[in-house]
C-alpha cells in the first residue's frame, strides 16, 4: 500500500513529505458538486521523483487520468470506465532509460500513448513519440517534477494530452509554487520556464462512452522496485 515519506530539499520547504508508489495504485475522488460528468476539460499535475536505482534502466509504466469511482480503478479487471495518459507501454511493461545528467539524474520513457479502459477492454490511439523527461532521485540537487495530463470530454470523444518538463530543465527543482503554476496554464505549460513535452491523442469511443462519470484521480506506477515518490497533486477543471 502506499506509504508516506520525507525528504530534504535545498529550498524552502527545506523537508517536503511525499507518499510513494511501487506497483501500486492511488486514487481519489474528486469533489464535482453540482457539475457530476458535465465538465468539459480536467488537467492533473504532479509533483513528484521516481526512485533512482544507481544509474540502471527500470522497466514499468505510469498512467495517469480519471475514472469512475475508487471502487473498480483502471488496474482493476472489473474497471467500469477510466481515460488515461501513460509512459512507458500500454501493455506491457516500458523502459525508463537512466540518463546521468550531469549529477542531477533523471529517466527518459522510450513511449507514450492515451487509452480509454472498461473491463479489460481497451481503446488505444496510436503510440507517439516524444522527449519524456522524469526525474530521479539522488542527485547533487535533489529536486521535484512536474508532469501533467489534461482530458476534454465530448459526446463521442476523449481527448488526452500529456506532458512532462524538457530535457533543458528536467534537472532543475519545481517548488510548489511553479507546480501549481504549470497545473493550471492554458494550452502547453513552460516548466520552469522552458515548453514542456507534450502529446495530444484523440479516442474515438462513440456515443455513451462516458455514461459512467469520470469523477475519480487515477494514478498507477506499475513498477515494483523503484518507487514513484509523489509530493502534491493538483486537479484544475473547466466546466
Amino acid at each position: 500500500m502506499p506509504v508516506l515519506g520525507q525528504k530534504v530539499f535545498i529550498f524552502a520547504p527545506t523537508t517536503d513529505k511525499f507518499i510513494s508508489l511501487a506497483g501500486e495504485e492511488f486514487t481519489r475522488r474528486l469533489d464535482l458538486t453540482g457539475y457530476g460528468n458535465n465538465w468539459s476539460k480536467i488537467r492533473i499535475g504532479l509533483n513528484y521523483q521516481i526512485d533512482s536505482t544507481g544509474g540502471g534502466n527500470i522497466s514499468g509504466s505510469l498512467y495517469v487520468g480519471l475514472c469512475s469511482g475508487t471502487t473498480f480503478p483502471l488496474g482493476s479487471a472489473q474497471c467500469t470506465n477510466a481515460a488515461f495518459h501513460y509512459w512507458g507501454s500500454q501493455i506491457t511493461a516500458g523502459t525508463f532509460t537512466f540518463n546521468a545528467g550531469a549529477g542531477n539524474p533523471f529517466y527518459t520513457a522510450n513511449s507514450a500513448g492515451a487509452v480509454r479502459r472498461v473491463g479489460v477492454t481497451d481503446t488505444a490511439a496510436a503510440v507517439g513519440s516524444a522527449t519524456w523527461n522524469l526525474p530521479a532521485t539522488g542527485g547533487t540537487l535533489e529536486r521535484r517534477g512536474w508532469l501533467g495530463v489534461t482530458i476534454q470530454q465530448t459526446a463521442t470523444q476523449a481527448i488526452i494530452t500529456g506532458f512532462t518538463q524538457a530535457a533543458a530543465v528536467s534537472t532543475l527543482d519545481t517548488w510548489y509554487e511553479h507546480f501549481l503554476y504549470c497545473t493550471n496554464q492554458g494550452g502547453t505549460p513552460s516548466v520552469n520556464e522552458t515548453a514542456a513535452a507534450v502529446l495530444a491523442q484523440t479516442l474515438t469511443p462513440g456515443a455513451g462512452w462516458n455514461n459512467n462519470n469520470l469523477d475519480t484521480l487515477d494514478i498507477l506506477w506499475t513498477n515494483t522496485t523503484s518507487r514513484l515518490l509523489i509530493y502534491a497533486v493538483a486537479c484544475e477543471f473547466t466546466p
